[in-house]
């Protein structure tokens, strides 16, 4: 059995990753990261060894695209509060499997604060091409997100997936957006629970997998 940690970003529902943490796992260290916690996760990977990294809706890098996204949270924020913050994100962090659910918004919303929110803000504005601490591992590593995810599209996970130094297998799930461990669980366990044992996949040039 091999170590399996949590980097869970702030903008995870109170439930956070507890759905994964009971996987098997094979010997050594294996890191499972959400949003911007991917990049906690890189620098344990490069000081502590990892032998598997799986990123779900990383954030590595801000690009202009991502800059005018922050800016429509912050101003949400500032002028509405969490409130405000989350009418903005919620059409930016779910897809289409659950931005109708008024009660899967409503859990996803108990967990943030105002504090909360300004860090999580402050530190992605100041991101730079954080890609660079992929080359700091040979760590084996899985991307997953969802195929609608009007946050950080999946051409951020192909970014990730052709900057990795080891072995990078890409996920898009179908009908899921940012908030994609939340929205499709089954299917991330499932996709998690095999990369962690070192089985069911083969990688494809361009990150893909089978």
């Amino acid at each position: 059995m091999g170590l399996v940690r949590f980097f869970g970003g702030a903008l995870s529902p109170p439930s956070g990753l507890a759905f994964l943490e009971d996987l098997p796992s094979e010997e050594g260290l294996h890191l499972v990261a959400f949003g911007e916690g991917a990049l906690e996760a890189l620098k344990v990977a490069f000081r502590e060894g990892a032998r598997s990294l799986v990123l779900l809706s990383p954030v590595l890098r801000k690009d202009p695209f991502l800059a005018a996204r922050l800016s429509a949270l912050r101003f949400g924020l500032e002028r509405g509060g969490v409130e405000g913050f989350a009418r903005v994100g919620r059409a930016l962090f779910f897809g289409p499997l659950s931005v109708g659910s008024e009660e899967i918004f409503a859990a996803w919303k108990e967990g943030l604060t105002e504090a909360g929110l300004y860090a999580w803000l402050e530190l992605l504005e100041g991101l730079s091409d954080e890609r660079r601490w992929l080359r700091g591992t040979e760590a084996r590593v899985l991307v997953i997100q969802g195929a609608l995810d009007a946050f950080t599209p999946p051409l951020y996970g192909k970014e990730v997936a052709d900057f990795a130094k080891g072995e990078a297998l890409r996920f898009a799930l179908e009908g899921a957006g940012h908030l994609v461990p939340w929205e499709a669980p089954l299917e991330v366990r499932d996709l998690v629970a095999d990369f962690l044992m070192g089985e069911g996949f083969r990688a494809l040039p361009g990150g893909l997998a089978l």
